[in-house]
């Protein structure tokens, strides 16, 4: 479906989004959020330390938590949801991938509304105080005048390789410190830091891989090592060995649930937008592979949660009777 089109559509759905609503009963199903790194503010943003990636603040994830406490849901926990949701209930999940220093903005907002969160940590990153990638390929290409369309097109190849060869190209370019931290926007939790949030009663934390790995990139051995090695390295810091992991860029293939599962991960999350829907969500393969949202700071708020709360959306009619019509063809 070309892009226009597509983009068209979705517009659509957002717009219609409310009166679905306030018409249709709101199915019971688990939603699961994405959010990366949290600004203070947009003057935060402007300075372009680091990928802007979701633009998430902390007003809006404020005001995103209060919109779904105004609505009814219940906020649970990794083992919330292992220990089994009803499935007569609304449930939200909150999660945060990296382990930025700047995700420590979330406790107060946390407490304030006693919900939990789930945190999920690159190893490596905390270990050696290292600067994700991704915002050295921005930070840097905005330094060196590349436009963003520019730094878009290497950041996608960058997705095709293994971490050794991303961080041997970022250096050659850039030089050897390019992977320092420049503050405390861009910076990774240190093992200190990690130790005393991991305590918080609304803090959970999850596995990342060791260096924030696209794991079908990788051997299986590979994926072995940083998802193995992710977990010996986070029960050093936080005393447990974690039982959920998010993959990064959601991907994932055979192997990597394989080694999950001998890793005695219960609970795998990916970036497929949809609801986890009970009884579904208790097959064991769906568990290692829920479905996640994403919010965009960038965007108004309210519009989104309102889409991805609806359960009738024209684009994804239209997909499925596309796809049915190839398998026809």
């Amino acid at each position: 479906m070309k892009t226009t089109l597509r983009k068209a559509i979705h517009q659509m759905d957002v717009m219609m989004a409310p009166l679905i609503l306030s018409a249709v009963k709101e199915q019971n199903a688990l939603n699961t959020y994405l959010f990366h790194a949290l600004f203070q503010d947009k003057a935060e943003l402007a300075k372009n330390l680091c990928d802007p990636q979701q633009q998430v603040t902390v007003a809006t994830f404020r005001e995103f938590v209060a919109y779904h406490k105004s609505k009814g849901y219940t906020f649970v926990s990794p083992v919330d949801v292992l220990n089994g949701l009803l499935p007569d209930q609304r449930y939200i999940m909150l999660t945060f991938d990296d382990g930025y220093y700047n995700n420590l903005r979330a406790l107060p907002i946390l407490e304030e509304f006693n919900v939990p969160a789930l945190f999920f940590i690159s190893a490596n990153h905390v270990y050696k105080n290292k600067a994700f990638w991704w915002d050295v390929a921005y930070r840097e290409g905005k330094k060196a005048g590349m436009t963003d369309e520019a730094i878009s097109s290497e950041k996608a190849h960058l997705l095709t390789l293994t971490d050794d060869a991303i961080d041997a190209h970022l250096i050659k370019k850039y030089g050897p410190e390019c992977f320092t931290p420049v503050g405390e926007t861009d910076r990774p939790l240190t093992p200190e830091e990690l130790n005393k949030f991991a305590q918080h009663p609304l803090v959970h934390i999850g596995n990342h891989t060791c260096d924030h790995a696209v794991l079908p990139n990788y051997t299986a051995a590979g994926i072995k090592e940083q998802i193995s090695k992710a977990q010996d390295i986070l029960e050093d810091i936080v005393g447990y060995r974690p039982i959920t992991v998010a993959y990064p860029c959601g991907e994932f293939n055979d192997t990597v649930l394989q080694v999950c599962q001998q890793e005695g991960i219960k609970l795998g999350i990916t970036t497929h937008h949809a609801k986890n829907f009970s009884p579904q969500l208790y097959e064991p393969t769906n568990l290692l592979t829920l479905n996640r949202f994403t919010i965009w700071g960038n965007e108004d708020l309210i519009p989104q949660c309102d889409f991805y709360r609806s359960d009738y959306h024209m684009l994804d009619k239209m997909k499925g009777m596309l796809k049915k019509f190839k398998a026809k063809a």
